[in-house]
Order: C-alpha cells, then sequence, then structure tokens
C-alpha cells in the first residue's frame, strides 16, 4: 500500500488528532460526492489548504455583516484579501511552483467566471519575512467552523494541514484506482479478443501452409507447443470429463473458457482489494462500495455485447455463441456480486452516522432507491437464469431476462444520475448495442424475405420416427444457405406468434437435386432423450419438387415444438401448411474439408452434422479418405427415413461408412437391417462405445489429420471429448475435437 503523503504520517498520531481525523473522514465518507472528491490540478497540497480556511469567515468582505457568515464561499476565495493571502502563504508554504500555478489559475478562473472578479498576484506576498510567517497565527481544526470569525491573516496548523493532506492523498490515490480498474476490466476482454484473433489467424496459416508432419518423427518446438496446449488446454473439460452435462443446476464450460473465468474473477478480486491508502479511520466501507460500484457498472457493455445474438465479436474469433454465452453469464455473476457488496457497503455507511429512520430516510433519494432497484434486478436474473430454467422454462426465462435487464438498465441511470453524466456512457453503450442488436435482427428478416409475412412452410410430422420435417422455401433470400447456419423461427400462425426458438437446417433442395448442407439440431429442445414409440413401418416418400427450400429436422417436446407437432400431425396424411417469420442465417461452417479422415458421433437428429457436408467431402477432388459416421437413434424409421431422402448417393465414392445404433430396447432386439440398405451401413443394437471408436479412428488415421465431430446427447459428447484429449496425451497431435451444439 501506498503511504500518506507526509513523511510524518507514519509517526503515531495523539488521540485528538485521530479523533479529528475520524470527524473528516466520516463526512468525506458518506457526503462527498465521489465526483467532487477527486483532488483538483493544485494537487493534495493546494487543496488541503483550501479545505482548512474553508468554514471560518473572514470579516474584509462586503457580504460579512459581523453575525452571518457570507452567502458564498466564493465571496472569501476571491475578494477576501485576508482569506487570500492566507492561502498563498499556505500555498507558498507547502506546494511548488508546478501546483501552486495550477491551483490558482483554476482559483482564478472560477472567481472571473462566477464572480467577475481576478485575484490579486502572488506578489502580494513580497512584503511578508519569514519571522511575520513564523509569527502567524495557526488555525486549528477546532477553530475551522463557520462560527469563527477572523480579522487577520492565518495559517493552518500543521497537525491540521495533515489531516487534510492524508485524507485527499487517500481519495485522490483511491479514486484513481477505482476508474483505471474500470476501465480495466473492459481491456481484459480486449487482450481475450486478440489472443482468439491472433489464434484464428495462426490457424488460419497453418492451414494454408497445409504441411504434412509426423510430430513424433520431427519433434519441434512448435508442434509440441501445440500438442500441450490441446491436450491440456483447449479440448478437455474443465475438471476431465463433465461439459456437456449439468451438474446440478449448472454447467461446467471447457477448460479453455474456463480459464479465461477464473482468470477475469481473481482480476476483479485483485481490482476490488487492491489500490487504498491504509491509515487509522480510512473509510474502508466508502472506498470497497464505490470501488465495486464503479467496477460492476463497468461489466455493463460486456455482459450486453457478449449476450447479442448478433454478435460482431462471434466474426472476429470464430468462437460460437455458447462461447460468448458463457462469457456473458460470468461477467454478469460478477458484477452482481459487485453490486450487492456495494450495496451492502452503503447500508453500513449509514448505520454508522444514524439509526433505523436515518436509513429510511434514505429512500426518499431518487439514487439511492434506483440503486437498490438496479441490485435487486440483477441478483433477480441472477436466480432466473441458473440452468434448469434456461432448459426447462425458456419462454419464462426469456420474459424475465428482458423485463429485469431493462429494469436493471433504466434504475441504473438513475442511479448515477447524480454524477451528471460521468457515467451514462456506461449506459448507453449497452442500450445502442440493444438497438443495433434488433436492427440487425430485423435485417436478417427482411434479407431473407423483404415480405416477411409471406413466408410459409410444409410441415409433416412422422409418429414412428417422431420428427418433425418442416420445409421453408428460400428463393427469396439473398443468402444462399450453407452448412452450419441456423435460423429463428417464428410461427406467425401459432398462437404463441411471438416466440422464436433457433433451428438449424438439415439440407437444402433445388427440384430434384438435393445440396446436403446442415449442422447439428443445437437447440436444447433438440438434444435431450427421447420419447417411447410403438414400432414403425416403413414411410412412403415422395420425390423433392418444386421451389428451392429448406428442410429442419425437429424433436418436438413440450411449448413450441410440441405444438408444431399438433399443426403437422393434424393435417396428416399431408403436410400442413403454416405461415412462418425466418430469422437468419446465424453461424458458421466447420473447416471438416481440411482433414484427411473424419469420424462423426451423433445421437439422434445429430445425424444432420455428418449429412450437411457429405456433397463436399465425397465429391471427386475432396482431401477426405474416410468418412465414419456413429449413429446412435432410438427409432429405426428415423434412420430409414433419413438414409433415403438426405443421403442419397453419398455412398458411391467408397469413402463413407455408417455404424446405425438402435438403442430403443424394445426395437434393438427385433431390429433387422433393410435389404436394401447400402452394404456400407450396419445395424447394431445397444449404445457405441465412444472411447473404442474414437481409438480405432485414430489409430487407422495413423499420421493423417483426424477430426473427430460430436453432436448428441451430453453423455455421448463428453465421452467423445474426453477420448481425444486420451489419444492427444498418446501423441496423436493431427488429432482435432470439434463439438456443434447450441447452448443457451
Amino acid at each position: 500500500m501506498r503511504a500518506p503523503l507526509s513523511s510524518s504520517s507514519s509517526a503515531p498520531r495523539p488521540a485528538a488528532h485521530r479523533a479529528l481525523l475520524s470527524m473528516l473522514i466520516a463526512a468525506l465518507c458518506l457526503f462527498v460526492n465521489p465526483a467532487l472528491a477527486l483532488v483538483g490540478s493544485g494537487g493534495v497540497c493546494f487543496d488541503s489548504c483550501s479545505y482548512t480556511l474553508r468554514a471560518p469567515r473572514f470579516n474584509d468582505t462586503q457580504s460579512y455583516n459581523g453575525t452571518m457568515p457570507a452567502k458564498s464561499k466564493l465571496i472569501a476565495s476571491c475578494e477576501s484579501r485576508l482569506h487570500i493571502t492566507s492561502l498563498y502563504l499556505c500555498a507558498d508554504l507547502h506546494c511548488d511552483l508546478t501546483h501552486r500555478v495550477a491551483g490558482l489559475s483554476d482559483l482564478n478562473h472560477t472567481c472571473q467566471t462566477y464572480m467577475n472578479s481576478s485575484l490579486p498576484p502572488f506578489e502580494i506576498l513580497a512584503n511578508y519575512s519569514s519571522e511575520e510567517i513564523a509569527g502567524l497565527r495557526r488555525l486549528t481544526q477546532e477553530e475551522s467552523v463557520e462560527t469563527t470569525v477572523l480579522n487577520e491573516v492565518v495559517l493552518p496548523a500543521d497537525s491540521f494541514y495533515q489531516i487534510w493532506a492524508d485524507t485527499l492523498d487517500s481519495v485522490e490515490y483511491t479514486y484513481g484506482y477505482h476508474y483505471r480498474y474500470g476501465l480495466y476490466v473492459i481491456v481484459f476482454w480486449f487482450i481475450v479478443i486478440a489472443v482468439g484473433l491472433g489464434s484464428r489467424l495462426i490457424s488460419a496459416i497453418g492451414n494454408l501452409q497445409k504441411r504434412e508432419y509426423n510430430p513424433r518423427n520431427t519433434p519441434s518446438i512448435y508442434h509440441a507447443s501445440a500438442l500441450w496446449l490441446k491436450r491440456y488446454i483447449t479440448v478437455p473439460a474443465t475438471f476431465g470429463y463433465r461439459c456437456s452435462q449439468n451438474l446440478g443446476w449448472c454447467t461446467i464450460p471447457p477448460r479453455v473458457q474456463s480459464l479465461t473465468i477464473l482468470a477475469f474473477i481473481i482480476v476483479n478480486i485483485f481490482f476490488c482489494v487492491h489500490g487504498y491508502i491504509i491509515f487509522p479511520d480510512t473509510c474502508m466501507w466508502r472506498y470497497v462500495a464505490d470501488r465495486t460500484g464503479i467496477i460492476s457498472f463497468a461489466n455493463f457493455p460486456i455482459i450486453w455485447l457478449f449476450g447479442m445474438r448478433n454478435n460482431l465479436l462471434m466474426w472476429v474469433t470464430g468462437w460460437d455463441f455458447g462461447t460468448y454465452n458463457n462469457f456473458h453469464r460470468w461477467v454478469a455473476r460478477v458484477a452482481t456480486v459487485q453490486a450487492v457488496i456495494h450495496s451492502v457497503g452503503y447500508v453500513v455507511l449509514v448505520f454508522d452516522d444514524g439509526d433505523w429512520a436515518y436509513f429510511m430516510s434514505w429512500w426518499k433519494v431518487m439514487f439511492w432507491w434506483a440503486g437498490w432497484f438496479a441490485t435487486f434486478g440483477m441478483v433477480a436474473l441472477l436466480v432466473a437464469s441458473v440452468y434448469w430454467m434456461r432448459r426447462k422454462q425458456y419462454e419464462l426465462f426469456l420474459i424475465l431476462h428482458i423485463l429485469l435487464s431493462i429494469l436493471t438498465l433504466i434504475t441504473m441511470l438513475g442511479h448515477v444520475s447524480i454524477f451528471k453524466g460521468e457515467y451514462d456512457i456506461l449506459f448507453w453503450v449497452p442500450f445502442y448495442s440493444w438497438i443495433g442488436d434488433r436492427v440487425l435482427r430485423m435485417a436478417r428478416t427482411l434479407s431473407f424475405n423483404l415480405r416477411f409475412w409471406n413466408t410459409f412452410a410444409l410441415a409433416s410430422y412422422d409418429a414412428n420416427s417422431n420428427i418433425i420435417r418442416l420445409s421453408i422455401p428460400y428463393s427469396t433470400s439473398f443468402y444462399e444457405p450453407k452448412p452450419g447456419t441456423y435460423y429463428y423461427l417464428h410461427v406467425l400462425s401459432d398462437k404463441c406468434f411471438w416466440e422464436s426458438h433457433p433451428f438449424t437446417m438439415a439440407c437444402t433442395t433445388t427440384n430434384m437435386h438435393v445440396q446436403r448442407k446442415s449442422s447439428c439440431e443445437q437447440t436444447p429442445l433438440l438434444v435431450a432423450g427421447e420419447q417411447d414409440q410403438e414400432p414403425m413401418s416403413e414411410v412412403a416418400l415422395e420425390p423433392k419438387r418444386g421451389e428451392p427450400s429448406m428442410t429442419f429436422l425437429i424433436r418436438p417436446y413440450d411449448s413450441f415444438t410440441a405444438r408444431l407437432r399438433e399443426d403437422a400431425a393434424a393435417a396428416w396424411p399431408r403436410p400442413a401448411r403454416l405461415r412462418v417469420l425466418v430469422e437468419g442465417p446465424y453461424g458458421h461452417t466447420q473447416p471438416f474439408n481440411q482433414f484427411d479422415d473424419l469420424l462423426f458421433i451423433v445421437g439422434g437428429s445429430g445425424v444432420v452434422v455428418p449429412v450437411a457436408h457429405l456433397a463436399e467431402l465425397t465429391k471427386a477432388g475432396s482431401r477426405a479418405r474416410s468418412i465414419k459416421i456413429i449413429w446412435a437413434v432410438r427409432e429405426l424409421s428415423f434412420a430409414v427415413d433419413v438414409l433415403r431422402q438426405d443421403f442419397e448417393d453419398a455412398f458411391d465414392s467408397g469413402k463413407l461408412s455408417v455404424d446405425i445404433y438402435v438403442t430403443q430396447h424394445s426395437l434393438a432386439s427385433n431390429a433387422v437391417r433393410p435389404n436394401d440398405w447400402p452394404e456400407q451401413v450396419r445395424l447394431l443394437h445397444g449404445r457405441p462405445d465412444v472411447r473404442e471408436e474414437v481409438q480405432d479412428a485414430a489409430t487407422g488415421a495413423g499420421k493423417a489429420s483426424l477430426a473427430v465431430v460430436a453432436c448428441g446427447p451430453a453423455v455421448m459428447a463428453d465421452s467423445a471429448r474426453k477420448s481425444v484429449v486420451e489419444m492427444l496425451d498418446r501423441g496423436w497431435s493431427r488429432i482435432e475435437y470439434f463439438q456443434e451444439s447450441f447452448n443457451w
């Protein structure tokens, strides 16, 4: 900790000195506006002189009538020759030339602006000898009150001056760190984004070079470092296994995200506890309360930016929505804890200064109750955003999230209104981020169809496969649908037409031609377990005809998808015609075409991930030499449907093989491989051994590059991740792990 300004402050203070210091600090702690408490350009020395001479009245001004204090402190500061001379002598005694000139310049400007007068020249001190200065009256702290009337030039007593010097030095030092650390929490994320951008550029350069190497035979610092980073930082789960699976009412991010979040938490703790001058009776609660309040509010722009659907930083770093959403939640949690400490700190200060009635009187002040409403909103947001709420009560979560966010942001603007706009930028950045996100959402909707209300989808539901096929024409879209993209869909003909849910495109059709462009059904509605079904029968399939369209494979559960299933089933055997609003596309395509071998480990509707890229991976000239799909599915009829409609001629390349595991017990025991299935398709019973599949794929790849792609149940994804880490530990550095999932 930095010591107070004067070396004499380190010596033991007398009891009276400490008592006076306590009174002074108590007044500063509760009543001094932090924006005004900062030391002026004259520094601690000049302001200490000003404060020691502020309270007493000098009787040489016209406003002095012998009984009442001057109407304005500026009258004494600008017109009283006794006050001005006392200030000049104090500044000459305690300040260097730079601070003295700066302080007097500011005071002179104030006098000219508000009093239409100027300070006399500093040369008025020329007639004061050292002996005369030594003989001047020394003003003590007890005398520095408004009832004191002075008719002579005075100097503050050394002990009285030191009280103000210590206090203002502490204020200057502490509040300087307040603002500095408030800025640094934002700089932290700039550094994180810069690291992400740098990593992406390095990866892109490496892919362009297309170097072939075997790290076990040609070791190098670069290869060893890359392998170490993948093995211990970027790929593993935080604690070795659980990542996609929830742990109670929460989830644990991947290790690289957890380390980033941990660093952010440590940085925030350090910023909240460092940067104070500690001496007896320091108003620590005020300092800590202000520090945590400033840093909490400084985190607001990051919270809103990372939580936006149209986050431009996703384009910069290549990180997905789930990554930024994890950061969004943890920044919000840290900011909420800081807001609570800030609020509690001021409660302690109020009760230190008064009783319950005094505490209740503060609720008549707008900034006070607005701050408490903001704190309440943040805590309520935290409670309403737990994993269970996001997963099981998404619509309620969304409504509460929007309403409480608006409450928090508006009340924070009211809370900081006392600072006359000093902190308003921390309100306007989130506000304009939200407005910008809404504008971009509208732009994406219009880019799909300028007549956004006039898009119609065909929805069909097969009870045997328990899958909804939703076909939406895209001939009006400005963008050609691409693999990995997902869209937010409103069903305008639904009773809850305002609800929107993200669904990833399964494939596109252009007349009779199928372009396999898709990605995993990544929403939380599409990942949980499936309902038991009756034994299935094969479904007659018609050729795909008509205008270009996108197809979505949607697993129905409750709420939105349950109503969609009911609409589709009601029109059976014909598809239901639904009016929809489409917002998108979002997401990006993974670079699977840069790998020699690919292993897809998918469950249920996650099969659309490999189907998405089959056209690219199996075409002539493709780098891929082997593509294996491990698909766990409950309903055999679903597998039949997808193989017949979406795989088509992908098997002709000779690169593709598919192992289908039927996991529903009543079906698995009786499942028989259809005779018309390609030879590359195997029908198996039970659940796949993910670890063994990854090991076999890595061993078979040898020196070649291998991509392991997981999309499906959380247990399957976590097993795939852990298996990849095990192979990295055994030296297979050219193996990469991808997880296609959409996380709230």
